[in-house]
């Protein structure tokens, strides 16, 4: 991958989706590049894309690949069990 973090219409998003339902996704291919800049941290939600996006995509979705969607998938879920598993063990008092 890539991308270290998450944009919008992304190389992580647009491999996730190319996995599950790439009849979804158009020309994915000729998208240029935008750079992610400063997202004003931690303030990452005080914008929209569409004031730092004109084509409506933040990252490098021509990267994207349905192999990449599987290894974003398996990764986040491998990480939502080890979650759950934690609550499962947890003996209802100690924060330790």
């Amino acid at each position: 991958l890539h991308q270290r973090e998450m944009g919008h219409a992304c190389e992580w998003e647009t491999s996730m989706i190319l996995r599950i339902a790439p009849h979804l996704v158009g020309d994915y291919r000729s998208a240029q590049p935008v750079e992610p800049g400063d997202a004003f941290n931690p303030a990452a939600r005080g914008w929209i894309t569409q004031d730092r996006s004109t084509p409506g995509h933040i990252g490098w979705p021509h990267l994207a690949s349905a192999e990449k969607g599987e290894h974003l998938f398996r990764a986040f879920s491998a990480d939502a069990v080890a979650l759950l598993e934690r609550v499962l063990c947890w003996d209802g008092h100690s924060w330790q």
